[in-house]
């Protein structure tokens, strides 16, 4: 029987209203209990992890809230500003505190940190990048830090020829910053970056600190914008300007962490955490940008891995790896692996061509987070020298 033409119009148009209806109960935005402290404001926790579908668990540490199913979990502490997302140490620009029978967390610190962290897939403004900026630290009378192997300017200009050769070999454009043992201003390698904008910055370091026995991974992304950095307690007067590297700082945190999860997947060094900085690179740069520090060449543990070119041959293969996790997030919106991913995996896997991209796929309808704007700066700041914070590596 074939039914008559206006017939079948009619079921279409039902058809196509229940499916418009279905999408827009799905993503309606969330009522947040939204409550104001010392000046700012804050959601509960218990909120945010019905948000993102994670149940409560219980922890031996009455200090702690914990929230976790599968691989994806977050863990809070009481007046702290260090949590864990999905089994890797990250830091917020305000502690969760203890009000009125409940733990909260800053409103900032839920749109800056912990949605990019869950949720890089849904990420707005994540461009696919044209090519990839690699920067090597230091170089020329600026020998950066030293160990008993070799001075820091060296070893970096080792690793960005050695990501930009696995970079390369998948079909990525990469450019340096240096490729010699010269001197270049941190002013003139963000305006390198900024002549750029189809890229991603990526600046490598290493560590040093007075005390030998610190160790292990960090990897800086800008500090946003009413914000303390995270070596800072209090908000500073120069916390609320407003730098070129806040026009796309929630971008560099996604790729802050896509590279986190990589290094992490496959090394054993002390998880130090992604941290917010305002480094000149940070700062100065306007396209997605992270400055990675790799282990402290004043300890001796780390300074004798970085010494060994086969262990920078693995290091510079989970770099090139978070940088194409991420690549393939902005064409395909497929999240990065976690730490966790790569550990089953096993051996860093690099693949060999993007020129063929997987069919781009549209993620799901989601509630929305429009309900939390960016907040506005706290008021009274503290009054700061006239050296800037965080000075440069």
């Amino acid at each position: 029987m074939r039914w008559p033409c206006w017939y079948r119009q009619v079921l279409w148009c039902a058809l196509v209203w229940a499916v418009f209806f279905v999408l827009a109960q799905s993503v309606r935005a969330v009522e947040w209990e939204v409550r104001r402290f010392e000046g700012r404001d804050y959601v509960p926790l218990t909120q945010v992890g019905e948000f993102y579908g994670l149940p409560r668990v219980s922890t031996q540490n009455p200090n702690t809230v914990a929230f976790a199913e599968s691989d994806r979990s977050i863990t809070f502490t009481k007046n702290n500003r260090e949590v864990m997302i999905n089994r890797l140490r990250h830091w917020l620009s305000f502690p969760v505190i203890e009000r009125d029978s409940n733990v909260w967390i800053a409103r900032l610190d839920l749109s800056k940190t912990i949605e990019p962290a869950l949720r890089p897939q849904f990420v707005p403004g994540i461009k696919k990048p044209m090519r990839v900026i690699l920067d090597a630290g230091h170089g020329g009378p600026d020998k950066g830090a030293i160990s008993v192997y070799q001075y820091e300017k060296n070893f970096t200009l080792d690793m960005v020829r050695r990501v930009r050769n696995e970079l390369t070999s998948a079909g990525v454009l990469v450019e340096l910053t240096r490729n010699s043992d010269v001197f270049i201003e941190l002013q003139d390698r963000a305006a390198f970056a900024n002549d750029r904008p189809d890229a991603i910055f990526v600046s490598l370091h290493f560590n040093a600190a007075a005390n030998r026995a610190a160790q292990g991974f960090e990897i800086f992304c800008i500090t946003p914008r009413g914000a303390p950095s995270t070596e800072y307690e209090e908000l500073l007067v120069r916390d609320m300007v407003k730098e070129h590297g806040n026009e796309s700082e929630v971008q560099s945190y996604v790729l802050a962490k896509s590279i986190y999860h990589a290094m992490h997947g496959h090394s054993s060094m002390m998880d130090r955490g992604i941290k917010r900085s305002r480094f000149a690179v940070l700062r100065l740069t306007k396209i997605p940008a992270v400055l990675v520090e790799g282990g402290f060449l004043s300890n001796p543990v780390d300074a004798r891995r970085i010494a060994s070119p086969d262990w920078r041959t693995r290091y510079a293969k989970s770099i090139a790896a978070g940088i194409l996790a991420y690549l393939r997030l902005a064409e395909t919106r497929k999240a990065p692996p976690l730490v966790s991913d790569y550990r089953r995996q096993g051996e860093v896997s690099i693949p060999r061509s993007l020129t063929s991209p997987s069919k781009s796929s549209t993620p799901p309808p989601s509630v929305s987070l429009r309900s939390l704007p960016e907040e506005s700066p706290a008021p009274n700041p503290q009054t700061t020298p006239e050296t800037p914070n965080n000075p440069a590596p």
